[in-house]
């Protein structure tokens, strides 16, 4: 499985959202987004889940366009988790999970696996409006697995933006499972310091603009992201011999 963004450029009116992208990744990886606010990030994410189309350029994940795909051919292809999700009514979170299967057929195993995957399944009959923001991204990344088919395309928009330390780790398990079954994983990401553990390739946005991509080990260094969001960074080692980019 391969990803293709070729000159790809997004406009709203005269804002210039995205401009001439053009990068490619291939399964089994995991793909961090990073970049300053509002440098494209979310926009970026939403194109390769074919939820946007581009004002030019294209996007093929495995030599297609995910645009042009059937409802139920892409659910089963490409998984799309936002930052925030908007849910009506008075659904549990056990009922949230379980839209996730609603292109591809009920599966009470697979919505009982993901529910305790992001140790919600004790939590499942929690009303989604009494639920907290930490438990409601948990609850879509959870929607998220029970729907994913293996070796597909998994995009997540700051995944872990509301989770506590102990889900940040789980989440991060999961998304290096994910990659170990063949999965594409695209994820925005604020934390440096978790892109730097999870990412296998990044891209870094600014100003809608991809100013840099590659291997994490060379693209995530305290120049190149220190120039991209105006700090000065630097290298440092913890006691377990660790390196962590800081601001000195």
């Amino acid at each position: 499985m391969r990803l293709h963004i070729s000159s790809l450029s997004v406009r709203y009116g005269k804002l210039s959202a995205l401009r001439d992208i053009t990068a490619s990744a291939d399964g089994g990886k995991i793909v961090c987004v990073l970049g300053p606010n509002a440098s494209g990030k979310s926009t970026l994410l939403r194109c390769i889940a074919g939820l946007q189309a581009p004002t030019r350029g294209k996007v093929l994940f495995d030599g297609a366009s995910l645009l042009r795909l059937h409802p139920r051919e892409r659910a089963s292809k490409v998984v799309w988790v936002p930052r925030t999700s908007e849910v009506g009514g008075r659904f549990t979170l056990r009922q949230v999970v379980e839209l996730g299967r609603y292109a591809l057929g009920p599966s009470p195993a697979r919505v009982d696996d993901a529910l305790a995957t992001v140790d919600l399944f004790d939590r499942a009959e929690t009303i989604w409006h009494e639920a907290s923001a930490g438990m409601k991204q948990r609850t879509t990344i959870a929607r998220a697995l029970a729907q994913r088919t293996p070796g597909g395309l998994l995009v997540l928009d700051e995944p872990t933006s509301a989770l506590d330390l102990r889900h940040i780790q789980i989440v991060s398990e999961v998304l290096r499972k994910c990659v170990s079954e063949g999965d594409l994983v695209i994820a925005a990401i604020h934390d440096v310091a978790l892109a730097i553990q999870l990412a296998n390739t990044a891209f870094v946005l600014r100003h809608g603009e991809l100013v840099l991509a590659g291997q994490s080990s060379a693209v995530l260094s305290p120049g190149s992201l220190g120039e991209v969001f105006g700090v000065d960074l630097t290298w440092a080692t913890d006691e377990a011999g660790k390196r962590h980019l800081v601001s000195p």
